[in-house]
């Protein structure tokens, strides 16, 4: 997991910034990654060509675990030690990151079927976010977010 309090203390586990990514807290959680990755990552990766898409994914991965520690940092400074004491795991910013990149690039007006609703595309990264949280209170909004 990337938990910025072992990471500060034992800065010889920095490694964990990459490899919380690829760990889970769970089958659900491993399941809805899935689930939004075979949805969004196959029209990505055909847009982009697979080297540019696999690197903007090494990017994110690294970019967000760094992310991630910056804002628990910052909310440890503004005296919310919350973040910098929780222990994040997943996928879930990186494809967050892929949904809004996704959702953004789609023509104007498309919209998107959730639950038998139509959202707008640009609003479905945060439909998802908002659905996750609602099924799964406990889950990090940061870690979901960067």
């Amino acid at each position: 997991c990337i938990s910025p309090r072992v990471i500060w203390s034992r800065p010889a586990q920095v490694y964990r910034i990459v490899t919380s990514a690829f760990t889970h807290g769970g089958l659900m959680h491993i399941g809805f990654n899935m689930l939004n990755f075979v949805q969004t990552g196959p029209g990505l990766e055909r847009a982009m060509g697979t080297l540019r898409y696999v690197h903007l994914i090494a990017v994110l991965v690294t970019v967000l675990g760094l992310l991630y520690l910056a804002l628990a940092c910052l909310a440890l400074l503004l005296s919310e030690p919350r973040f910098f004491n929780e222990c994040a795991v997943g996928f879930s910013g990186v494809l967050f990151a892929l949904l809004s990149i996704d959702a953004y690039s789609a023509p104007p007006g498309a919209s998107v079927h959730v639950f038998g609703y139509q959202v707008p595309a640009k609003w479905y990264p945060w439909s998802q976010l908002l659905i996750c949280q609602l099924l799964i209170p406990n889950a990090s909004i940061l870690g979901h977010l960067v």
